[in-house]
């Protein structure tokens, strides 16, 4: 006949091999950002040789070398958190109490997922040419990314965007001059000022999940503050990644 305890012992023993795999993917996904890290490093460097020879482009460079702060604090933040979570000290006394009769709680962190159907109905409206659908938006309800709105309006594309939330944008653009027009695509993240710590660091991981099914865009910004929601600043950023427009002078009739 089996005791209580030992039915407990093995319940918690349980809770603690899922521990193991929740710490076995964070090392993963820090892996990855390691990886986009060194990537970033490299651009960065060759933004110096280029601020060197255009004096011009130091507004870029500045906005470079914040993305390079994010992404540095992000991974910081998250070999903290794994390293708190996968403490050898935590699990034995953890052990140890479910055994001495305690009540213990699973430290079992949830992996995000998506809401792939709407998602990707929502992406192919935007890029569709015969739908009036110019943006979508991404947000999250408990642990899954859903789409929570899409339109045509950009002023209401900016009302999406609290500062308490985490969000994604995609969003479609009429660009080129007069006798070239042309749609592109943006992808946006979205970081309130008032969003944790902990969720800043979980974000580069999300991202990187919708992207999966979010692939196509010319130009991706993070952003942080409602002021940076502007359409004239999203063109300038287009056509810096695609060559500048020249205006012929003549317009539609």
């Amino acid at each position: 006949m089996n005791c209580p305890e030992e039915g407990t012992l093995w319940e918690h023993i349980h809770k603690l091999t899922e521990n193991q795999s929740s710490i076995i993917l964070k090392f993963d996904v820090l892996t990855k950002n390691v990886d986009e890290l060194k990537k970033i490093l490299e651009q960065f460097s060759e933004k110096l040789v280029v601020l060197d020879e255009v004096p011009n482009d130091r507004r870029k460079v500045r906005a470079d070398i914040k993305t390079l702060k994010e992404r540095v604090d992000e991974l910081y933040t998250m070999v903290k958190e794994s390293k708190d979570d996968s403490s050898p000290g935590d699990d034995v006394q953890e052990i140890e109490s479910c055994h001495s009769g305690f009540s213990c709680s699973s430290k079992v962190t949830m992996t995000t997922g998506l809401d792939r159907d709407t998602i990707r109905a929502a992406y192919e409206d935007v890029r569709s040419d015969a739908s009036p659908t110019e943006w979508a938006v991404f947000k999250f309800e408990g642990a899954r990314i859903v789409c929570s709105a899409r339109g045509s309006d950009f002023t209401e594309f900016r009302t999406q965007f609290s500062d308490d939330e985490r969000a994604f944008g995609y969003l479609r653009l009429q660009m080129g001059d007069e006798m070239s027009k042309r749609k592109k695509f943006m992808f946006m993240t979205w970081v309130g000022p008032n969003v944790s710590v902990i969720n800043r660091a979980k974000m580069s991981t999300d991202k990187a999940i919708i992207k999966d099914i979010i692939s196509n865009f010319a130009v991706e910004l993070q952003l942080e503050n409602q002021s940076e929601i502007d359409i004239d600043q999203f063109k300038d950023a287009l056509n810096r990644a695609g060559g500048a427009n020249y205006g012929t002078g003549i317009r539609d009739l």
